[in-house]
C-alpha cells in the first residue's frame, strides 16, 4: 500500500499529530508531489524550503506562507483556484497555540470540512506541545475524517499502522 493510500483511506479530511522532527513536513511533502495539482500553506514561516532542494517538486506543485488567521483563509479561498485535489496546512494548529482563540481555529477548520466534502483532499499537521498535548485537540478529533499519530518510524491509527522512511529523496513507505 502506498502513503496516500493509507492516509486516505478513512477519509478526505485527515489530521496528522507528532513530536517535532518526526516527519510531518516532510510526509506532506511527499504527498503534495503524488497528489498533483496540490497546494502547501506553511504557517511556519519558509523552514519547508530547504527540504524543497532535496526533493524534485516540479510543476503542479503551489506554496504559500502565511502568518496569520485571516492571511490563511485567504490563502485557502486563492488555492481553490488552481483546482487542487491536494491542500496541505502545516501547522494548523501554530497561531492558536500563541493566540488561543478557539474561534478562529474552528472557522478554519469548517471551511476545511466543507472543501474536504467536496473530493479535494485535505492534510492538517498538528503540533505537540511540550506537555505531549494537541493545543486544540477537541476541534481536531471532532472535524477530522481520521486522526494519524506519526513517531520517527510508523504513522499509526484506528488499529492500523504503516512503517515509513525519510531518505534524501523524499519519504517511503509503507514498508
Amino acid at each position: 500500500m502506498n502513503l496516500s493510500t493509507f492516509v486516505f483511506e478513512r477519509g478526505n479530511l485527515v489530521s496528522i499529530y507528532g513530536d517535532a522532527g518526526v516527519g510531518k513536513t516532510a510526509l506532506s511533502l511527499q504527498l503534495a508531489l503524488e497528489i498533483k495539482p496540490s497546494v502547501f500553506i506553511s504557517t511556519e514561516g519558509s523552514l519547508f524550503e530547504a527540504r524543497l532542494e532535496k526533493i524534485k517538486v516540479g510543476e503542479g506543485v503551489y506554496f504559500v506562507s502565511v502568518k496569520s488567521y485571516i492571511e490563511l483563509l485567504n490563502a485557502i479561498v486563492n488555492a481553490l483556484g488552481y483546482n487542487p485535489r491536494l491542500i496541505i496546512i502545516d501547522s494548523i494548529n501554530a497561531f492558536y497555540r500563541y493566540e488561543r482563540n478557539m474561534q478562529n481555529l474552528l472557522k478554519i477548520l469548517i471551511v476545511l470540512k466543507s472543501i474536504s466534502r467536496s473530493n479535494i483532499k485535505t492534510i492538517l499537521t498538528w503540533q505537540v506541545s511540550s506537555n505531549n498535548r494537541v493545543p486544540g485537540e477537541k476541534l481536531m478529533r471532532k472535524l477530522s475524517d481520521d486522526v494519524l499519530r506519526m513517531t520517527k518510524y510508523y504513522i499509526i491509527g484506528n488499529l492500523r499502522k504503516c512503517r515509513f522512511m525519510i531518505t534524501n529523496g523524499g519519504v517511503t513507505g509503507c514498508l
